[in-house]
């Protein structure tokens, strides 16, 4: 490493600033529980977001390291990749990442032994598709199956984590449980879905170029964004059809005052696909769904405990 590592530079390689959403997706199974069943905020809960955030940046640090070595193309490397851009030692993010995934796996540890295998078997396979992402002749983010894998373990894995531990025993979990959270979580899921979406339909000569073949590899940008638009449409539509159903509270609904701004940013995205652009339009709008969502239904909630 040819200069002093920097916050700004472990800013980018980190991405801790989009840690926090993971935090929502704790509070998301924290609501649903809440909602429906006894719960309580808990040590393990709080543990459980401390190994989340390190995870996180763990992860991301690993991708940016696996995705400089696996690069084909120079100008991604010299220029596009925090690492050669800004001349960082391979060896030190190396370490780094080494160093943080060892925290994490210790808390990890820590947090089977408060509780019981079953947050061990999910948190391991939340650990392995965080870390094969990038990892391998043949990483998840070459494959086509990446943002559906990817959105599910984020947008679903996370709060019914969440919910399980806010149980904390006080019932027996069922297989209808864990059916209805998933049910729940599906906007969460979809909006993962999109951002993951979005992203690789701005990067795709990129990743041609670097022998990543993605969903949008095979869909081509224009179906690409048909599909975005699409599951973004279903995402919002399911919000009435739950709080008709009565297994979510009404001030969800209250998302559908931001969805004009939504459409609007959407339409500038689908006239364009840009990374530095139109990109961050995308992660705004399904930003607000993934915030607003848990936020609301946690309100809901606790109106309902009124």
């Amino acid at each position: 490493m040819e200069n002093k590592f920097t916050f700004r530079q472990f800013w980018e390689l980190s991405e801790i600033y989009t840690a926090p959403l993971n935090l929502f997706l704790i509070l998301m199974g924290v609501s649903i529980a809440m909602d429906q069943f006894d719960w309580g905020i808990s040590l393990d809960l709080f543990l459980y977001g401390l190994i989340l955030i390190i995870f996180h940046v763990t992860a991301n640090i690993f991708n940016h390291y696996m995705d400089y070595k696996n690069a084909s193309d120079q100008h991604y490397r010299e220029v596009t990749n925090v690492i050669g851009r800004e001349k960082l030692s391979l060896k030190f993010v190396r370490n780094l990442y080494l160093i943080c995934l060892f925290i994490a796996f210790l808390l990890g540890v820590w947090l089977v032994l408060r509780t019981n295998i079953i947050v061990g078997i999910l948190g391991l396979i939340g650990f392995y598709i965080g870390l094969f992402y990038s990892y391998g002749k043949h990483p998840l983010n070459s494959l086509p199956i990446a943002e559906v894998l990817t959105g599910t373990t984020s947008g679903f894995f996370i709060p019914v984590i969440g919910f399980y531990l806010a149980i904390d025993g006080k019932i027996e979990v069922t297989p209808f449980m864990i059916f209805e959270v998933f049910i729940l979580c599906l906007p969460l899921s979809m909006m993962m879905f999109n951002n993951l979406l979005a992203n690789n339909t701005s990067d795709l000569e990129e990743d041609v170029k670097n022998g990543r073949k993605t969903l949008v590899y095979y869909l081509g940008k224009k179906t690409a964004v048909s599909v975005l638009l699409i599951v973004f449409a279903i995402s919002y539509l399911l919000l009435p059809i739950f709080v008709f159903l009565g297994i979510a509270p009404w001030p969800i609904l209250i998302l559908f005052l931001f969805l004009p701004k939504s459409i609007q940013g959407l339409k500038i995205y689908q006239q364009k696909q840009d990374k530095a652009t139109t990109f961050p339009i995308v992660l705004k709008t399904m930003s607000l769904v993934m915030i607003g969502y848990p936020l609301l239904y946690f309100i809901g909630s606790l109106i309902h405990q009124l």
